[in-house]
């Protein structure tokens, strides 16, 4: 990389973390034992429907972070919960995602990043998310290798708007030149940070990009 970054930040859920064994397979087990019958690949593919809606809606992404997951278990849950109270079910998935139990790290992402701040890299986690991730992370082990953990819910700005890069940049004094950026979102991560001024690294699969790795190890390689 021709300009080196000081600076690497990390999305948390789809690219440093995700759910296990799948968001549907917490909540369909959850939601049996709380009465309803219901089938995991079922609710993990209502999960990712009813998210993608509700996380356009600026008017309940702007609010509480726990009514905005509020609303996401009860769309979900809806066609299958009749006259049943959904809050008892709702506090008991909001408490199972805030531990480490139900996250596992990407595969050499603990290794990579623990040799890039060896390196002398200043790294951070920059994310859509709520507080709860800050529980997350110290069970996994793994807050201590961050500078600053960034949270959208926290700051009141979500990826991609740039002002949330800005943000960053105000809390590390640095250019935005200086800053890398990884994530697993198309728009909210490579976009926005791009559009900051920032560069980007997209993360998964399929390849759509010609900047884009498919696991944390790669990185050692790219910032030679």
């Amino acid at each position: 990389m021709s300009n080196t970054p000081h600076v690497i930040t990390v999305d948390a859920a789809g690219t440093l973390i995700r759910p296990w064994p799948s968001v549907g397979a917490v909540y369909a087990q959850t939601a049996r034992e709380f009465g309803l019958v219901v089938e995991d690949d079922a609710i993990d593919r209502r999960f990712y429907e009813v998210f993608g809606k509700v996380q356009k809606d600026h008017k309940i992404t702007s609010g509480e972070e726990k009514d905005f997951w509020r609303q996401v278990v009860f769309a979900v849950f809806k066609p299958h919960a009749e006259k049943t109270d959904l809050d008892p079910l709702f506090e008991e998935l909001w408490e199972l995602f805030a531990r480490g139990k139900h996250w596992r790290l990407a595969d050499g992402a603990k290794d990579t990043l623990f040799q890039l701040k060896e390196k002398g890299y200043r790294l951070a986690v920059l994310s859509n998310n709520d507080s709860r991730l800050r529980c997350v992370l110290n069970d996994l082990a793994i807050d201590s290798l961050f500078e600053k953990i960034f949270i959208s819910s926290e700051i009141g700005i979500e990826k991609p708007e740039t002002g949330i890069f800005r943000e960053v940049e105000k809390a590390f004094g640095k250019e935005p030149s200086r800053f890398l950026h990884i994530g697993d979102s198309h728009s909210r991560d490579f976009e926005g940070a791009r559009k900051a001024g920032w560069d980007a690294l997209l993360f998964g699969k399929p390849i759509i990009e010609e900047r884009q790795i498919t696991s944390f190890p790669e990185l050692l390689g790219l910032l030679q």
